[in-house]
């Protein structure tokens, strides 16, 4: 029988301490406030591709909710010994899918949008078996994970996520001509003084909740600016209930499954980098290669039930392994008490808004925070490795420059074929592939030598 043990006043270490319904409910909210606008954003995006309504929108957004919640209780809890990290993750629709998805939107937009819809479900459910299946061999693949690659991993996750701050910071949209104003640019600065404020006066539990405190003190300063919409909460609905297959039987086309066999390859990536750092974040056996292929088998799970229930491939999202570091509350169950929110959130389209009303700037400011953690968690794994006599300086510095070029240059493969994008475009999956040849070239085929 699982052991789960007692949270002692002011260390809460052990992925299987049980917490205080206090603390379970207050770190878990810190969880949701960081994750919540990614939650939403996905499904807008592609809704917005197939021209959805208002209405048919809401219905995408609460299900993202729902499966949010849905998976991140089979991650942290787990089903057998085969499904679910039990690591302190929460899962959520991946940005990994929008643009293979965003094409089968455009395609189907002026012919038929329901039919669009039912080809994006039904390429997801068979991503997620396709995730079920491969996640074995990424499990095989954890040997060639050692501090070098992982450190490269983590620090790209880091500095692919800081950019996705910054937009926020400018009030999400670069194209907008009011982005990147001095209110926004304020909001986002107060909200990071907070979180930093914070953390300075108080090392206790106050500073283990400082980015869910910081979060809501920015929103709060954001109502008197004039920065924070709340006419969609009145006009929202009191009830909903998520039924499965809303948009119809999913339908099955070759070009989108494929397309979204690679996303799964890209999620999958991240993913075992994710896993890796929160598995060192929480002093749990990074080379547990069981819990890497239970983790995984758990994102295609998701995907497959997504698809089901209306919403998208999932993943692990980063900012929360960020939270986790900034923390260092390792129980799962927060993970889980989150989820259970996520799950009971989804059903009241008010709640649902409330959430989405927290500006940009203020997710921002927070994320400055948040992303930056993931990114010195690499540097800090990197700086164990041994330098000394061997090529491991330039193996980092050669994949950590590959990989920055889509953060620094967007449009740099713009001219690849899209499964090249898919590909490409993804700084974690060119920085993962680059430390991976690399480390095997100039490191493990010497070992192999010898």
């Amino acid at each position: 029988m699982m052991d789960i043990k007692a949270a002692n006043v002011g260390q809460i270490s052990s992925i299987d301490t049980m917490l205080s319904p206090k603390e379970l409910f207050l770190f878990g909210m810190q969880h949701i406030a960081a994750m919540c606008a990614g939650a939403m954003a996905v499904p807008i995006i592609l809704g917005n591709s197939l021209g959805m309504t208002y209405d048919q929108i809401s219905i995408l957004v609460a299900a993202s909710f729902m499966m949010a919640g849905l998976g991140t209780i089979i991650q942290t809890l787990g089903i057998g010994k085969k499904i679910g990290s039990r690591l302190p993750m929460v899962e959520g629709v991946s940005f990994a899918g929008v643009a293979a998805l965003s094409a089968v939107g455009v395609a189907y937009r002026d012919a038929d949008p329901v039919m669009g819809i039912q080809v994006m479900m039904g390429a997801t459910i068979i991503s997620g078996v396709f995730c079920i299946v491969v996640a074995p061999v990424f499990g095989k693949l954890l040997k060639f994970f050692p501090p070098l690659v992982s450190g490269v991993v983590v620090t790209c996750m880091g500095l692919s996520l800081i950019p996705v701050a910054i937009r926020w910071i400018g009030g999400g949209n670069p194209s907008a001509e009011n982005f990147g104003n001095f209110k926004s640019i304020l909001l986002a600065g107060i909200t990071l003084i907070i979180i930093v404020g914070i953390q300075k006066i108080s090392k206790g539990f106050l500073g283990n909740i400082a980015i869910l405190l910081g979060i809501i003190a920015g929103t709060l300063i954001a109502i008197p600016m004039g920065m924070v919409e709340f006419s969609n909460v009145s006009e929202a609905g009191i009830f909903n209930l998520n039924t499965p297959l809303y948009f119809g039987m999913p339908k099955f086309d070759i070009t989108a499954v494929l397309s979204l066999f690679l996303v799964q390859l890209v999620i999958m990536t991240d993913a075992t980098g994710n896993q890796l750092n929160l598995s060192n974040i929480c002093k749990a056996d990074e080379k547990d290669e069981g819990r890497l292929v239970a983790g995984l088998r758990a994102h295609g799970l998701s995907s497959v039930l997504g698809g089901l229930f209306n919403t998208f491939p999932h993943s692990l999202f980063g900012q929360n392994v960020g939270i986790a570091a900034i923390t260092g509350v390792s129980s799962r169950f927060v993970g889980t008490a989150a989820g259970v929110m996520l799950l009971a959130v989804s059903f009241f389209p008010k709640l649902i808004n409330i959430l989405t009303s927290i500006p940009e700037p203020v997710l921002g400011g927070a994320g400055i925070i948040m992303f930056g953690i993931v990114a010195a968690n690499g540097i800090k794994r990197l700086g164990e490795v041994n330098y000394n006599g061997n090529k491991n300086l330039m193996i980092v510095a050669t994949s950590i420059g590959i990989a920055l070029i889509p953060i620094a240059v967007p449009e740099f493969f713009k001219h690849f074929p899209s499964w090249g994008k898919i590909l490409f475009q993804s700084p974690v999956t060119l920085g993962c592939l680059s430390v991976l040849i690399l480390n095997i070239i100039f490191n493990e085929l010497g070992k192999s030598k010898k």
